[in-house]
């Protein structure tokens, strides 16, 4: 056998993917355009025994932490929604018990050999990340998404679909840059803050403020 191919086989042995909705069915797209088939997804809503995308429903997060650490590795399945914590909660409560999670690159995506990818980061179809761009611990750049030289990600935020990160950009902790958001160079998106789909950022947003439009403005309360 092919050791590349056997090394493959092994991991997909150890897969599993928390969460069994939408964003759950494009990291598996992701993971099976990369040559792993994972063991099993993991989702509260669903029965064991089901199947779920062809694949098998193993049970909820009590089938996890059943599970020797060094015998699986997780994929964060559950998507990213302004206001809710539930996908970094999620990876902060396993990571805490010790469990890893598998980074993911779409073997259609381009990266510079000078990326920076922390654990359980997801780098989704046909994104860019230029030099020196660097993805933080949980965090999505989905399909389409533009990271230019120097941009940096922090932990557990999401870059939208087709959204344009000019250089030097900077985004915080827990963020979400809508679809389509473009932001201009030098530009720091603080904490939890959220950028609305088709935004244009020309100045700098503040800590878990909400910015919409073009150019982008603080939304009215």
């Amino acid at each position: 056998m092919n050791p590349m191919k056997a090394s493959m086989n092994n991991l997909s042995a150890r897969v599993l993917i928390l969460g069994a909705g939408g964003h759950a069915s494009v990291v598996l797209d992701l993971l099976l355009a990369s040559g792993i088939c994972p063991m099993g997804v993991i989702d509260p809503e669903k029965h064991p025994g089901e199947t779920w995308e062809g694949i098998p429903v193993l049970g909820d997060d009590d089938f996890v932490l059943s599970m020797p650490t060094e015998a699986i590795v997780l994929v964060n399945g559950v998507g990213a929604v302004p206001g809710k914590t539930l996908r970094n909660d999620l990876f902060r409560r396993f990571r805490a018990q010790g469990y890893s999670f598998l980074s993911l690159v779409h073997p259609s995506a381009v990266l510079s050999p000078a990326v920076n990818l922390e654990e359980g980061s997801q780098i989704m179809a046909g994104s860019v990340l230029q030099r020196n761009a660097a993805v933080g611990e949980n965090s999505v750049v989905n399909t389409r998404a533009v990271l230019e030289h120097d941009c940096s990600v922090e932990a557990g935020s999401f870059i939208g679909p087709g959204a344009i990160l000019c250089g030097n950009t900077r985004v915080k902790e827990g963020a979400f840059i809508g679809a389509g958001a473009v932001l201009l160079p030098g530009v720091i998106v603080g904490q939890k803050a959220v950028v609305g789909a088709g935004a244009v950022v020309l100045r700098d947003v503040e800590k878990e403020e909400t910015v919409t439009g073009v150019p982008a403005k603080p939304r009215k309360k």
